[in-house]
């Protein structure tokens, strides 16, 4: 996987409480040797390991909320990074009382860390992380307790390398051409200097990923993840239980790709199925009705994401 791609692996797709058929909600973003993860349900350190996915590649964890099945295998995959020595440094990101609740389950159970830890609690809407790869930002979502939705961004990439047009301009096969397709002028026979905009088409878009949380249907949400390349957004029931989805502030396949045509998503996966579901294909066949490109992943599916040039 080259450093623009994305992966994403669906370690649990379930809620409420983990069953034969679903384990909880936790999503992997995998970035060439970064893992970003979305949410931590109980059990997600198997789920990570059934996926051939190291625990030290995480740099990043984001919780939505507070609500167990979110959250409570959290404490201990840290507590795991612990024994396995980790060193790099962990942030994690989440709602209020985020950082009472990790500190207080390490505490009580001594794990002994000896990597740099930060929690931010509270977060609300903005920016939580700016690295020179990617941007991730938060918004509040609609549910029961103090809740936040996530979108990804990757930077943009450079356009696609033009063979012809530097072979034109007299630069060899080779190492040359690796430079400037990495964003470095060359010198040609001493005599000429080539510019990457000279053999580079235009720049790439940056995949994109959001990630809804537990919400009721929220067109704030929408509309600040505009163009996603992949919107995961929960889907707890189908809309013959609309009204409990509306009790318990949740989200119907069908509401979910309403969603997704708001926001104009190129791809919409459907989490958070309820244990009364012997299988995903009803949310599927709902959430196709009204957007074509919506799937249903099982436990352990990936999906790969592949950055298109503007002019292929």
């Amino acid at each position: 996987m080259c450093g623009s791609d994305m992966k994403v692996v669906f370690l649990g797709v379930g809620c409420g409480m983990p069953s034969l058929r679903r384990a909880l909600p936790a999503v992997a973003v995998c970035l060439n040797k970064e893992i970003l993860l979305f949410d931590a349900g109980e059990g997600v350190q198997y789920q990570l390991q059934c996926a051939h996915l190291s625990f030290q590649r995480i740099t990043e964890i984001y919780i939505s909320h507070l609500h167990g099945d979110h959250c409570l295998g959290l404490p201990g995959l840290i507590s795991s990074m612990a024994l396995l020595h980790r060193k790099r440094p962990l942030s994690v990101f989440g709602p209020p009382g985020l950082k009472s609740f990790v500190e207080s389950a390490l505490e009580s159970t001594h794990v002994d860390y000896q990597f740099d830890l930060t929690i931010r609690d509270g977060c609300t809407k903005g920016k939580l992380s700016e690295q020179p790869r990617y941007v991730v930002e938060g918004l509040p979502a609609i549910h029961s307790v103090p809740a936040l939705s996530f979108v990804l961004r990757m930077a943009r990439v450079q356009g696609k390398f033009n063979p012809e047009k530097a072979e034109q301009l007299g630069v060899p096969k080779g190492p040359l051409w690796k430079q400037l397709q990495q964003g470095y002028a060359v010198q040609v026979k001493r005599t000429r200097t080539v510019h990457p905009r000279e053999v580079l088409g235009p720049s790439r878009e940056g995949l994109s990923f959001a990630y809804s949380g537990d919400t009721a249907p929220n067109p704030e949400f929408a509309s600040a993840v505009k163009d996603v390349s992949i919107l995961v957004h929960e889907a707890t029931y189908t809309s013959e239980y609309e009204e409990k989805a509306s009790e318990y502030l949740h989200s119907t396949a069908a509401q979910a790709a309403e969603i997704a045509t708001l926001a104009k998503a190129r791809r919409l996966a459907l989490i958070h199925i309820s244990p009364r579901y012997e299988n995903n294909l009803q949310h599927e066949q709902e959430a196709r009705s009204i957007f074509q490109q919506s799937f249903a992943p099982n436990d352990l599916d990936v999906i790969e994401l592949r950055s298109v040039s503007v002019e292929e």
